[in-house]
């Protein structure tokens, strides 16, 4: 303080010398290297009294008519006091090293010295988040946030507990023994976050690369059960879960197929040839190197052909997966392909199975486009598709099944067991498929209707057809979105829709165009009419 002071008073003496010589004229620059202050630059010097004055310190300027004052010698220190400019910078960076180990140095004084005896230290701490600054703080719990409103609400998992296997990932492990339990529901349209994401990271489902396949088929061998395959071929859960987040459907596909023998899906190659072709273009429409591919012998883990020489936490992992495997069949970032051939010896086609028939249902189900293919008889090696759009183009399902209310799959599914029965043959090989495969289907009709889009253009139904989807729909109270364009829905099927609008009051789009309907004035007028009188957007009515 007694070194600001002075400097002060230096200052307030100089200034009126200063304008006393005010009428003094300008000179030219000297030789030594100062610099002359004319008379209107003397002058707009800071006053003492001044509100934001300014201290002049180490300014010793002779009293000279000249006015020479060396720059030197002008030195205007933009803090107040009489600290140095390397003095402040010491300061700057001594905290910026406490900031960076985490400690907010707080140091009163000048010149490096406490003034209150030594240094006060304090560290970062939140409630939540320890050693942290409270601005980094605030970054994760907004990151927190945004985590929670896209992922789905935790659910009550299953009690399973596995013995020395890895944790599913955002589980702590407890003491003595760590489980593959999912803590998030199922979802037909997130990806990282559900409760398949949390399966395939913690290894109860597998994803297998695509040059896995490409590789039996260079040595010409049939594909493996899981517990066969090399760790090459197989994708690392994190990364696996990681590229479908990014790349959705162009990265993960699904196979329905019908297994060919009891302890073998494919052993004579037949679905091996038609997938590496497929495989192939599939990596070519898309621009990518490798895709994963889930399929239920190489994804879960499968008992021998004689014995089972599963360990208990493949077995475990196996009951998890088995139940949320199929959900990949109606999830809309996930491409499914259904391989219909059978040999022409088999008598059990693709359409006379239990399993094919829910797979199959779930696959048209979906949301999304480009995302189900249906392959039936074709050359692998043909050369008739040259262009990978064209290829996938032909593969394109002519006609769509509509999705069924449990109820409505029971009886289809027992339809199906009646006209195999005829042949003397099994809907199921395993007998208690025909309890589990309905359980199965009723836990994703669930999902199914939580849906907010729904789309089924150009899926070929006539009023029959509409009628079976539109009684799933009538269960879709979050429902946003409905679009039915290019089908064969006339008269009938209008005057459901029309009785099915006050039921869905989220519904805010309709899409009927190029239907039959549309040519009837009597059905058009009935659905603009109750659509007005639910106070819904008459432009968002498509007609």
């Amino acid at each position: 303080m007694a070194a600001a002071t002075e400097g002060f008073a230096r200052s307030t003496q100089l200034l009126p010398m200063l304008s006393s010589s005010a009428s003094a004229p300008s000179l030219s620059s000297p030789k030594d290297g100062s610099r002359s202050l004319s008379s209107t630059q003397v002058g707009t010097l800071p006053r003492a009294d001044a509100p934001n004055r300014r201290d002049v310190a180490n300014a010793a300027l002779p009293m000279a008519a000249s006015l020479h004052v060396p720059w030197k010698q002008l030195q205007v220190n933009v803090k107040a006091g009489t600290r140095s400019f390397a003095d402040r910078m010491a300061d700057r960076q001594r905290d910026s090293e406490v900031e960076d180990a985490g400690v907010f140095n707080l140091t009163l004084g000048s010149k490096g010295k406490d003034t209150f005896g030594s240094s006060f230290r304090k560290t970062w701490s939140t409630s939540k988040f320890e050693g942290v600054s409270p601005r980094a703080a605030d970054m994760l719990k907004q990151t927190e946030q945004v985590q929670r409103l896209f992922s789905p609400a935790p659910a009550p998992a299953l009690d399973v507990k596995v013995k020395g296997a890895a944790p599913v990932v955002g589980t702590p492990p407890k003491s003595g023994a760590k489980s593959f339990k999912p803590t998030a529901r199922s979802s037909l349209s997130i990806t990282k976050g559900c409760r398949l994401a949390q399966l395939i990271e913690s290894g109860c489902i597998g994803l297998v690369r695509s040059s896995y396949f490409e590789d039996c088929m260079l040595h010409n061998r049939p594909v493996t059960m899981r517990q066969l395959i090399p760790n090459s071929f197989m994708w690392r859960g994190d990364e696996a879960v990681n590229l479908w987040w990014k790349h959705g459907k162009c990265f993960l596909m699904v196979v329905s197929y019908s297994w060919l023998s009891r302890d073998h899906p494919d052993p004579n190659q037949l679905h091996l040839r038609k997938l590496v072709r497929i495989l192939e273009e599939y990596k070519k429409i898309w621009n990518i190197h490798e895709v994963a591919v889930i399929m239920d012998y190489c994804s879960l883990w499968q008992k021998g052909a004689r014995t089972d020489t599963r360990t208990s936490e493949q077995k475990e992992q196996f009951n998890i997966g088995l139940r949320e495997l199929n959900v990949a069949y109606a999830h809309k970032a996930i491409t499914s392909v259904k391989l219909t051939e059978v040999p022409s010896n088999d008598p059990r086609k693709y359409e006379d199975r239990g399993w094919t028939l829910m797979e199959e249902i779930l696959c048209d189900s979906k949301g999304g486009d480009w995302n189900r293919w249906t392959f039936g008889e074709f050359d692998s090696d043909s050369m008739q598709w040259t262009d990978s759009v064209v290829f996938f183009m032909q593969a394109k399902s002519a006609k769509l099944r509509p999705p069924l209310t449990p109820q409505k799959f029971a009886i289809e599914l027992e339809s199906r067991r009646q006209r195999v029965r005829q042949f003397d043959l099994p809907l199921f090989v395993n007998e208690k498929d025909n309890e589990e495969v309905p359980c199965l289907y009723e836990d994703i009709y669930v999902q199914l209707i939580h849906s907010t889009k729904l789309s089924y253009e150009n899926a070929d139904w006539s009023d029959e057809e509409a009628l079976f989807c539109l009684e799933v729909v009538a269960n879709c109270d979050r429902l946003e979105r409905l679009s039915l364009a290019n089908n064969r829905i006339n008269v009938k099927a209008a005057t459901e829709i029309a009785r099915l609008i006050p039921s869905l009051p989220s519904l805010k789009y309709l899409n009927l165009s190029g239907n039959p309907l549309c040519q009837e004035s009597q059905a058009t007028d009935l659905v603009r009419l109750v659509w007005s009188r639910e106070a819904k957007p008459m432009r968002s009515l498509i007609m």
